[in-house]
């Protein structure tokens, strides 16, 4: 959790560094942070990269979109009370995939992530919009919907634990229906940071809402009992405009997503399983991803030469760590949360206001709220990728051009062939 870079009473940040977490004894770190119980530890504490994975917080909010599938299905199904129970189960399989434990870097104010898939079904562009507090955007879009994403969170550090606190808006519209449903992340607690093997446990509701239609539907997660008990189990129901209950919903957050229908005479059908999560070899792998995660991360030599500067995948911290290089990682960290607090007091002392470059935060009817992406990212982009193309196909040329030339002096120094005969 890097340290905060907004405001004019910014706190001081508490340092710990790799050696303290792999060599210092667990108790005495546990005395360097208990000063900080109760606190919001996102601007408080600068982690080392040992506790990281070579992830930007910015990539893993397009972690969802691994089941995009299932927001085209929400779009083609005519059944509202249908397509609200799907949009309960695309819910839930966001979380079915954040169990890992070590944690993705904070993005610097300004910085940008995109993906488009190989089948280029959808696109996604994420920007840190702002850093104090936290808040990044994901905004992801095809013909068929469009997802908006707000990665807001408050965190109080326990001791042993973290409670986590989403305020952030989710927003699914459906753009040939004009649809929209809204909806906000459950609560969870990171146990075990100092003691013992980390885990994290979602608790409380989703709340989702159809604004259009009226439906609406409640999933919860029950808090794990102290030996295990209810652990990863859901619960909840979807109702008609009306508030008349139309579905049921159980299963485990990290496995499936069951709906019973409910008929107007309150006759239950049978059980439909919606989703389920896939069987990946992510526990063999380093960093515990699954084959999405790795597209994700992938640094194609293409995209070296046509991403901005602002793209996570370019950062010299997450790229060491990538490789192996811890050491050089945690040089690299310092060194960029040193420039963001530089370039901080620099706009400070000129007296200027960060504004993001491709979203903007607008007043709402129904919600405080949205914010809209209003940049030119997708046509600055589509101009890069035509200029690396051009100045690709010149190399190919000049390259074709020596070697015809380097054929002729060969051609031309290769001495004549005398045949030789007997007197």
């Amino acid at each position: 959790m890097s340290s905060s870079q907004g405001g004019d009473d910014e706190p001081k940040v508490i340092e710990l560094k790799d050696d303290q977490v792999q060599q210092e004894d667990r108790k005495k770190l546990f005395s360097k942070l208990t000063g900080l119980m109760g606190k919001d530890i996102v601007s408080l504490l600068s982690l080392p990269v040992a506790l990281f994975e070579p992830t930007s917080v910015l990539q893993t909010m397009v972690e969802p979109l691994r089941h995009s599938e299932l927001l085209f299905k929400i779009a083609a199904t005519e059944d509202p009370i249908d397509r609200i129970c799907l949009v309960a189960a695309f819910c839930i399989s966001f979380f079915s995939y954040y169990v890992r434990t070590l944690k993705p870097f904070n993005p610097v104010l300004g910085e940008t992530f995109e993906y488009v898939p190989p089948s280029k079904a959808y696109k996604s562009l994420c920007e840190q919009v702002s850093h104090h507090p936290p808040i990044g955007i994901a905004h992801s879009t095809c013909d068929e919907w469009t997802l908006s994403q707000e990665s807001h969170i408050a965190t109080r550090f326990w001791g042993t634990s973290v409670d986590v606190q989403s305020l952030g808006d989710n927003h699914l519209t459906l753009n040939k229906r004009n649809d929209h449903y809204t909806w906000k992340a459950p609560n969870a607690c990171i146990h075990n940071i100092l003691f013992g093997k980390i885990f994290v446990d979602y608790q409380g509701t989703i709340p989702i809402k159809s604004t259009k239609g009226g439906e609406s539907a409640t999933v919860n997660f029950k808090k794990a009992g102290w030996f295990g008990g209810n652990s990863n189990e859901i619960t909840g129901e979807a109702r008609s405009k009306d508030g008349v209950l139309r579905a049921i919903f159980t299963g485990k957050w990290t496995e499936n997503f069951v709906v019973t229908k409910v008929d107007e005479n309150g006759v239950k059908s049978a059980p439909v399983e919606l989703w389920r999560k896939p069987s990946n070899d992510s526990a063999n792998h380093k960093w515990k991803w699954d084959p999405f995660v790795d597209k994700l991360t992938e640094l194609t030599e293409e995209m070296e030469h046509t991403l901005p500067a602002s793209d996570s995948r370019l950062r010299t911290d997450m790229r060491a760590l990538a490789t192996g290089n811890v050491k050089q990682a945690g040089k690299e960290k310092i060194s960029i949360e040193e420039r963001e607090r530089r370039k901080r007091r620099e706009r400070e002392a000129q007296g200027k206001k960060w504004a993001p470059v491709y979203f903007k935060k607008v007043p709402s009817d129904q919600f405080e709220y949205r914010w809209e992406y209003v940049g030119n990212y997708w046509e600055d982009r589509s101009k890069r990728l035509q200029d690396h193309k051009e100045k690709q196909k010149l190399t190919e040329g000049k390259k074709v051009e020596v070697q015809q030339a380097k054929d002729i002096l060969d051609d031309v120094s290769d001495p004549p062939l005398v045949e030789i005969t007997s007197a």
